[in-house]
């Protein structure tokens, strides 16, 4: 009987169909938007200096300046989770296509400034707020050196790679 059993099993073995659809590839991908993030570091010297000036003439011991070092961290990534199923293509269960959105620096933090010199001028004294502002300007330049740099090819490549490896674990 077990013979039997086990040659009836084999010769009428239930068959699967799997049908693999686009919103259960998207959950798969979304669960991994998080992960493909670009960072980059900078160091970079700021030099700034500022007078007061009645119209084109400086104003004789106006003049302020400062120079510091400043560390700062860039990211950039494909934010996946703005996948929508129109996005994936599933065709005869073995190939794919994905539409990905655009990459996009998603933040910008400075991680460390240090003056290294510091120069008042008699009527004009540096304040928080002459570097808070040289550092507002720094980080507005970020994007551009970033972008400049490749942070968002970069971005693009990495998601590439990550989806391609996680498609092909889910037999694509």
């Amino acid at each position: 009987l077990l013979i039997q059993s086990f040659f009836l099993y084999k010769a009428y073995k239930p068959i699967t169909h799997t049908n693999i659809t686009s919103s259960s590839v998207l959950e798969k991908i979304k669960s991994i938007s998080e992960l493909n993030t670009v960072e980059m570091y900078y160091s970079s010297i700021i030099d700034f200096s500022d007078a007061k000036y009645l119209n084109t003439i400086q104003i004789p011991f106006t003049k302020k300046q400062f120079i510091f070092t400043v560390k700062a961290k860039v990211k950039a990534e494909i934010d996946l989770s703005k996948l929508e199923s129109k996005d994936i293509d599933v065709k005869d269960n073995k190939t794919i296509s994905i539409k990905l959105p655009t990459a996009a620096i998603t933040s910008k933090e400075i991680l460390e400034y240090k003056k290294k010199k510091e120069k008042d001028g008699l009527f004009n004294e540096i304040t928080n707020e002459d570097t808070f502002n040289a550092l507002n300007k720094f980080k507005e330049d970020l994007d551009k050196q970033s972008i400049d740099n490749g942070i968002l090819v970069t971005a693009k490549e990495k998601e590439k790679i990550s989806l391609t490896q996680l498609l092909t674990g889910l037999g694509y």
